[in-house]
């Protein structure tokens, strides 16, 4: 699909819901090589993923499903927010991505330079027609889940891919007007 860049801006949703069939690996990588393409402090290129499929999403899920009834448990559903209904998508969508940050200086332009790439990602696969969801419940689990995978990186997100099984209309937006200061 070749989409204009403010079709594909103002087109792309945050997707909930998708249908169980599988996302090539041809359209993982091409997701993940316009990730690679976004600004980054200093050149440092800060990203790195973790691709789970198959039986590993299924035992990460069931993992960090495990770790939520826990803590639900001790604090309360109050406590956990959309934790839970986070990782029950995960669950759903046929890609999980953990998405990593090396934080090599602990610069905040570090953690600017992923989320770049992340909006990458997304806008990516929007235009080849996969819905995508930017999770940040998996901070839920912030400390145990570079444990998990044996990573010394920080944790930045959790990016689930899959084709959409819904159509959300555009979420209310506010105006440059209300958001911007021309001095």
């Amino acid at each position: 699909m070749n989409m204009d860049l403010d079709e594909a801006i103002k087109g792309r949703r945050s997707i909930r819901v998708f249908k169980s069939d599988d996302i090539p690996v041809e359209h993982i990588e091409s997701v993940l090589e316009a990730a690679t393409f976004a600004p980054s402090a200093k050149n440092g290129q800060q990203w790195r993923f973790t691709i789970l499929r198959d039986e590993a999403k299924d035992k990460f899920t069931d993992w960090f499903m495990d770790h939520l009834l826990s803590m639900r448990k001790k604090h309360g559903d109050t406590f956990m927010g959309s934790a839970i209904p986070s990782c029950e998508i995960m669950n759903e969508a046929p890609v999980s991505i953990i998405v990593w940050n090396t934080n090599e200086f602990g610069w905040l332009t570090e953690h600017q330079s992923v989320a770049a790439a992340i909006q990458n990602m997304l806008l990516k696969a929007y235009s080849l027609g996969i819905g995508s969801l930017w999770i940040g419940d998996i901070f839920y689990a912030e400390r145990r889940i570079p444990g998990y995978f044996n990573k010394s990186w920080a944790l930045a997100a959790a990016v689930v891919l899959g084709w959409p099984a819904e159509n959300p209309g555009p979420r209310p937006r506010l105006s440059v007007d209300e958001v911007a200061e021309f001095l």
